[in-house]
């Protein structure tokens, strides 16, 4: 069985503009703000103190997260540099130190009291982005309104200049006053950023339990219908045209719902043009839509949103909402929420094609212009077999097997392609050789892995050969095979059968592993589990568990690498068992 392994992104490949810095010189503390961050819209980096936050700072850093309490540069002393020096950044002071009137002149946006939870850090975060787009007057309001918040939490005889609050809550009244407009219709756009991101928590969390994809659809559109009017969801099929497969809402009827209006939302490849809002849908769309609800209702806005993985079109999420409609960044939370949707969907037909009883096979004829590999296997006149392959943003990397020529005339040749952008020799024998190839060119491989189907096997035999595809059961098979045939000259379907699968209890599978672990590897194995290394942040460090069983670092990672490759070969021998003898 050939596998799929995915790498992530590296900095550069990251398409955030927005650079979050988290400032603390507790580095467990630091790093786990950095993980939970991770993944969001925006860049984060660290700084494990005062001095390496000066040094990293400047204009291009947009939220900076900042403990107080450190040693020789402290965490007022970076804020102060911070405004001294005009960086336009928004600050949250993120402390163990109890809040006092001292804060009262301190020119941060949001003050955090340790210790903090994961959803405070988030939301912060995404406020003060938001609030980096108000005009310096509102911001100065929100600004104070944290810093009465923070000392609200204090009972007044505790504060030790009391007045102090009640001169703060003063200039609050007076900023009002004088922007009242302005700063309502913030807290209006700061409230739909709030619910937008309760909304996508809400899915999150629901789309752990769904199973099918049917499931995650309704999931989606049940949740988005309890924050706004009515949701759906569209699939675009193998022929090209739209089903609502999912609704709920405001007497949404789907069998009423008029597509036409979402087609220039659609390229004509399939693709949704992100984050398309409709500012106000007309009359006899509503009445499709909802029915004898529609009379009730009064301007409506739409907005339509990719459900896509990689290159991958699922379909597509389309939200409406009476109200105040769509800005910027409720388009923005949605187009996350569609990604979102379409890793779970991929995710899903990824666990049943791993877990099902039986999948979809589907084999391909390929010929010498199906791709690099082909390619290269016509010019050497010699076999291929494909191993392995490694998905990456900028192509694949191909682990191959060679018969008929060595691998270095493989590499040799590779090299000289335009189409092969690394190659080495993996091991070189006399009668088969492994090569390693990284290259953008094989389109039918990344093609079926984007579509979320399982690589079996690709053999190919002086220029030609064939692919075998596993699908789940329930994957749209017509429009991969359209993708796959599609995706080079020389491709055509050739078969498509039901393939059943032995499955092996999880006591074989146990009984399996042991039979190949040592006592002290699997002794090694528990301590590590039980201890918390494998968590993040690490509940015990290497030297802490190496300690607990009275060895060195250094053999305890020998044996953890000896007993992860065990794991791992019986993992994958229980996915693809050897074939019984005849």
């Amino acid at each position: 069985m050939v596998t799929e392994r995915s790498a992530r992104e590296s900095p550069d490949q990251r398409a955030a503009e927005q650079v979050v810095l988290v400032v603390d010189d507790d580095e467990d503390l630091a790093d786990t703000c950095r993980y939970w961050l991770d993944g969001e819209r925006f860049a984060v980096e660290t700084a494990y103190g005062g001095e390496e936050a000066l040094r990293r700072l400047d204009d291009t850093v947009d939220v900076v997260l900042l403990d107080r309490r450190m040693p020789n540069v402290t965490g007022d002393d970076v804020l102060e540099e911070i405004r001294e020096r005009g960086l336009d950044c928004r600050v949250a002071m993120m402390t163990a130190v109890e809040p006092d009137t001292d804060i009262v002149d301190m020119p941060f946006d949001a003050y955090l009291v340790k210790p903090v939870s994961e959803s405070e850090v988030k939301e912060t975060v995404e406020e003060l982005l938001v609030r980096s787009g108000f005009e310096s007057e509102v911001r100065e309001y929100f600004a104070l309104e944290s810093t009465e918040a923070a000392l609200d939490s204090r009972d007044v005889e505790e504060l030790r200049e009391p007045e102090a609050l009640s001169d703060l809550r003063s200039r609050l009244e007076a900023v009002r006053a004088e922007h009242e407009a302005a700063i309502r219709n913030r807290e209006a756009q700061l409230d739909r950023l709030n619910r937008t991101n309760e909304l996508l928590r809400d899915v999150d969390r629901a789309l752990i339990d769904a199973r099918t994809r049917d499931e995650i659809e309704q999931t989606v559109c049940d949740a988005v219908a309890s924050a706004h009017e009515a949701a759906f969801v569209l699939r675009r099929t193998a022929a090209g045209s739209l089903r609502c497969t999912a609704a709920a809402g405001h007497g949404l009827d789907p069998s009423g719902v008029d597509l036409a209006f979402v087609d220039e939302a659609f390229g004509i490849d399939g693709t949704v043009e992100d984050g398309f809002v409709f500012e106000d849908v007309s009359e006899a769309h509503r009445a499709a839509v909802f029915g004898e609800d529609a009379a009730d209702l009064g301007a409506v806005s739409a907005l339509c949103v990719a459900i896509g993985y990689r290159e991958t079109m699922y379909g597509a999420l389309v939200v409406y909402d009476e109200t105040d409609g769509f800005d910027d960044e409720a388009a923005a939370l949605f187009s996350d929420l569609g990604a979102t949707v379409g890793n779970g969907i991929n995710a899903t037909q990824s666990k049943q094609l791993l877990n099902g009883d039986s999948v979809v096979e589907l084999e391909f004829q390929l010929g010498c212009d199906a791709g690099v590999l082909a390619r290269l296997s016509a010019a050497l006149d010699c076999r291929f077999s494909l191993d392995g392959v490694t998905g990456l943003d900028d192509g694949l990397t191909c682990f191959v097997s060679v018969a008929g020529a060595s691998g270095s005339d493989v590499v040799a040749a590779a090299i000289e392609s335009d189409d092969v952008s690394q190659a080495r020799v993996v091991s070189d024998g006399d009668e088969e050789s492994v090569v390693e190839l990284r290259t953008d060119a094989e389109t039918v491989l990344s093609t079926a892995i984007d579509h979320g189907a399982s690589v079996e096997r690709l053999t190919l035999s002086e220029g030609s050969g064939s692919l075998a595809l596993h699908v789940a059961a329930d994957a749209d098979h017509g429009a991969l095979v359209e993708a796959v045939t599609t995706a080079a000259p020389g491709v055509s379907v050739v078969a498509k059968r039901e393939v059943e699968r032995s499955v092996q209890s999880p006591d074989s599978f146990r009984r399996a592993l042991d039979s190949k672990l040592t006592d002290r590897q699997r002794t090694v194995l528990e301590t590590s589990l039980v201890s918390g290394y494998f968590e993040w942040p690490r509940g015990s460090t290497a030297e802490e568990v190496a300690d607990s069983l009275g060895i060195s670092p250094p053999t305890l990672h020998e044996h953890l690498r000896t007993a992860e490759r065990k794991l791992i070969e019986t993992y994958f021998d229980e996915l693809n068992p050897a074939p019984a003898n005849d």
